[in-house]
């Protein structure tokens, strides 16, 4: 059973953060890659994924990175037992995103 509320929670996020990623929109992409860093990678033009492809990607992270993250961190709480283990390799995922996102907004030209 501890496996399955991580994901129930990230779904739950999901909602939430639709409505906040609406307005971050808004502001700009830099904003709203703090929320979805792995949306911003998808639509980096670096990976030279097509408009198409990449928008159609960006959408489908944009309804399933929380879950994903439940999921992850479901599965780690189950093989550790750790909530703060769970929690840490969760960020850290996110983390790599973002300073990925960051690396080539500031080293692409």
């Amino acid at each position: 059973m501890s496996f399955l509320w991580p994901i129930v929670l990230g779904v739950l996020v999901t909602f939430l953060t639709i409505r906040v990623a609406g307005m971050l929109v808004l502001m700009g992409q830099e904003q709203f890659a703090v929320l979805y860093p792995w949306v911003a990678l998808v639509r980096s033009p670096l990976l030279r994924i097509d408009y198409g492809s990449a928008v159609a990607i960006g959408q489908m992270l944009l309804y399933f990175q929380f879950p994903i993250y439940g999921f992850i961190a479901g599965a780690v709480l189950y093989m550790s037992n750790s909530l703060t283990r769970a929690f840490f390799v969760v960020f850290s995922g996110h983390l790599a995103a973002l300073i990925a996102f960051i690396a080539i907004a500031i080293f692409h030209p």
